[in-house]
């Protein structure tokens, strides 16, 4: 399997502070069924703004570390770019870190809170030059949650999206769950990424996550999100097939067994 959003370099953002604690994260996620890690610190304006020279210096530091730790895991670089309205200018200017530095998908992440009215002039603004636009765990979106068919619009115009494993385990909250299985439901869903920032104090929390996966998506689901989509940011190739995307209504029947529970 590859995952496509973590934050294991350590030092660069909020997630690994030290080497140690990257490898702990590695072991963590290989132990969980992944074998490639696409790396992706977080870049954003100003003090925040990583380049992709230093992205790539770190990942090989980390290369270095993990193949001496004799940890079977492959490490390859990527960004997870904070969306602002210069993000397609510095596209062009070459000061953005692709996934898997293949030069087709970019990962961009979105404010928790809102939807940028500028949002989708950038995705435009990436796709007029190549670039296929990945937004990073649109579930855990206060505004996508509230408007959910923005997702279809955007898909339809070809944003592709990650999903964080553990939004399938309540990690963010019901909403951000029931968002999840619903776009994991209707195939909204195009990528997976542990989101990483360190290690899990809960063991098999990652297994759990990819069980949850094949009960919604079944194990042809599952091979599309963790194998075969992933593989085309590898080779810079466009995802295999062409779909219409629609997004399925909530699964009512789940939430007739929560409040079951609260039954006197």
């Amino acid at each position: 399997m590859i995952d496509t959003h973590n934050h294991i370099l350590p030092g660069l953002d909020d997630g690994a502070k030290t080497m140690t604690h990257s490898l702990g994260i590695v072991r963590q996620l290989f132990y969980s069924g992944f074998q490639t890690l696409i790396v992706t610190p977080h870049v954003m304006e100003g003090s925040g703004f990583l380049s992709p020279e230093e992205i790539l210096a770190a990942v090989e530091l980390l290369r270095k570390h993990v193949a001496e730790a004799e940890i079977p895991v492959e490490i390859l670089p990527g960004a997870e770019n904070y969306i602002c309205p210069d993000l397609g200018k510095w596209a062009r200017e070459g000061k953005l870190m692709t996934l898997g530095n293949t030069g087709k998908y970019l990962l961009l992440e979105l404010p928790m809170l809102e939807i940028p009215q500028y949002t989708e002039q950038v995705f435009f603004d990436l796709q007029v030059q190549g670039l296929t636009p990945v937004l990073a765990h649109p579930e855990r979106n206060k505004g996508l949650i509230e408007r959910p068919e923005y997702l279809v619009d955007w898909a339809n115009k070809g944003v592709l999206f990650q999903l964080n494993l553990r939004s399938l385990s309540g990690r963010y909250g019901p909403q951000a769950e029931e968002l999840a299985e619903r776009m994991l439901r209707s195939g909204l869903i195009h990528f997976i990424g542990s989101d990483a920032h360190r290690t899990s104090q809960e063991d098999g929390v990652y297994l759990q996550a990819l069980r949850s996966v094949k009960e919604i998506a079944r194990e042809e689901g599952v091979r599309e999100v963790t194998l075969e989509n992933p593989q085309a940011i590898l080779t810079g190739e466009g995802l295999v097939g062409e779909r219409e995307y629609f997004l399925q209504q909530p699964n009512k029947k789940k939430k007739r067994k929560f409040w079951e529970l609260f039954r006197g």
